[in-house]
């Protein structure tokens, strides 16, 4: 008779506050029952008020919770949209990349055309003129390495648009052989082109080795 008076008074009381009716299946009364007198003394020790109003306070926090999800899809939407719209760009590639030559001794500066292609993820290296045509503003990492052997003197150099970037170089006093890596790191415009130069007079070898080498990738786009 009191559990009864108490459930009846319990299901008032959350009628009024909550303005929701609980249907609740008589075989579950007693755990109901059993389980919010827990709650209820667990409220006391907090100072929290009664049971309805800690139903209220469990329904805000998971209004909250789902903002919080909600914000979340966006940003992780929008954050896989930039990354589906991101270009790729990467390419590397040998100078011969299958027998053994050495190129060089020309009275001018030579382009250099890697010839043997491992990677041009978004087409931006042409093995035909050598240069690699920035297809996005951005920033760019750039490396070569350079190779020579017996008496020959070698000397290269990144060039970006005409200008001189960074080298490599080895005049060969010991007749041995030489080589050399160098690397850098550019903000590029679109359009802007960035190849090998061998210095004139000098000399590079390479073969299915692959000792001398150039490479690049886009690490970021710009706006």
């Amino acid at each position: 008779m009191r559990a009864l008076v108490f459930l009846a008074f319990f299901l008032y009381q959350c009628t009024v506050v909550q303005g929701v009716d609980f249907l609740i299946e008589l075989h579950e009364v007693k755990s109901i029952l059993k389980d919010q007198k827990a709650l209820l003394e667990e409220l006391k020790n907090q100072g929290q008020g009664n049971g309805c109003s800690c139903i209220a306070e469990i329904r805000y926090q998971l209004n909250e919770l789902k903002s919080t999800v909600a914000e979340q899809k966006v940003k992780l939407e929008a954050l896989q949209k930039q990354l589906a719209d991101k270009p790729t760009v990467a390419f590397s590639a040998s100078l011969i990349g299958h027998g053994g030559q050495t190129l060089g001794g020309y009275s001018t500066e030579e382009i250099l055309k890697f010839q043997k292609v491992f990677t041009n993820v978004g087409g931006a290296y042409s093995s035909t003129t050598g240069k690699f045509t920035t297809p996005v503003k951005g920033v760019y990492y750039f490396s070569f390495t350079a190779f020579a052997n017996g008496k020959s003197s070698m000397g290269v150099h990144l060039r970006k648009n005409g200008e001189q970037i960074v080298a490599i170089y080895d005049y060969n006093s010991n007749h041995k052989d030489v080589n050399g890596a160098n690397r850098s790191v550019l903000m590029l415009e679109k359009g802007d082109e960035v190849y090998i130069g061998l210095w004139s007079s000098l000399y590079i070898f390479d073969s299915y080795n692959s000792v001398s080498t150039f490479s690049g990738f886009l690490i970021f786009p710009s706006e």
